[in-house]
């Protein structure tokens, strides 16, 4: 199946059959990938009474239980309702689960290097993806097409898939100088390649967070301006043979009543015609 689409005056086709996923497989009771030291995605087999979910145990069919904490286990999409006490479902978030993304990859850089700020504060050593680097990448594109935005980290190691993340592998972070222009240019879905768009320890700010959902530093409450239709999707991983530039994106989350979900982003080649 192929899908004709118009962007920013230019039309695409895109062909359904080429699409790659950037989620990280998820291994219940296996390797994973882990933020923050919650426990790991695990998952046990079903017994109910004389009932037994598994097949290798005599049982009529397989039924597992997975116990999961979207936010720290993997691949996820996150409402505004993280960091707020009205409940705005991911799913609900999401107008259309079809949209124009922008892949690019950045190397960040020691927050010495950078006279970027963030609140609480960037350590010298913190690495971070900062304003300079963001206007750098997305220069020649046009806010229509960063509906979404893609941020792969470079080096793009394997073990991103696998790696848990703590005092000797802290995860770069977005200044709140570039989540403030990103916020200018429109990005509605902002996918990276790390566990939080916000510093590992930042005395629970979470100011990057606030920033693009428009939520007043240290309040835990919507208002006027919020904007709720916006997602953030952390811990994807991009495999290093998917080029940077011009994708259409098909964001696919499940249907559940809560902050964050495991998802499963979809890009899809976009050619000129």
């Amino acid at each position: 199946m192929k899908f004709s689409l118009s962007i920013n005056q230019q039309d695409y086709v895109a062909d359904t059959q080429q699409g790659e996923s950037i989620a990280i497989t998820l291994l219940p009771n296996g390797l994973q990938p882990n933020h923050f030291g919650a426990s790991a995605c695990t998952s046990e087999t079903l017994v109910a009474g004389d009932f037994i979910g598994d097949t290798k145990r005599g049982g009529s069919c397989n039924v597992n239980q997975l116990t999961i904490i979207p936010h720290c286990n993997g691949t996820h999409t996150e409402s505004v309702s993280h960091i707020v006490n009205q409940l705005t479902p991911v799913y609900q978030a999401i107008d259309n689960n079809f949209f124009a993304a922008v892949l690019i990859s950045v190397t960040p850089i020691a927050g010495r290097s950078s006279s970027d700020s963030y609140k609480p504060s960037i350590e010298p050593d913190n690495l971070i993806i900062d304003k300079a680097m963001l206007e750098n990448s997305l220069s020649t594109y046009s806010n229509e097409e960063l509906i979404g935005l893609i941020i792969r980290t470079l080096p793009n190691k394997q073990n991103k898939k696998s790696t848990v993340y703590d005092d000797e592998h802290y995860p770069p972070f977005i200044t709140n100088d570039g989540m403030k222009y990103l916020v200018e240019r429109q990005v509605k879905h902002l996918m990276v390649d790390f566990p939080s768009v916000d510093k590992m320890y930042d005395e629970g700010q979470l100011s990057n967070h606030r920033y693009f959902w428009n939520i007043t530093l240290g309040e835990k409450d919507l208002n006027t301006h919020s904007q709720t239709n916006k997602t953030i999707t952390e811990m994807v991983f991009i495999e290093s043979s998917i080029k940077d530039g011009l994708y259409l994106c098909n964001l696919q989350v499940a249907k559940i009543e809560t902050d964050a979900v495991p998802s499963n982003p979809t890009i899809f080649p976009l050619i000129k015609i």
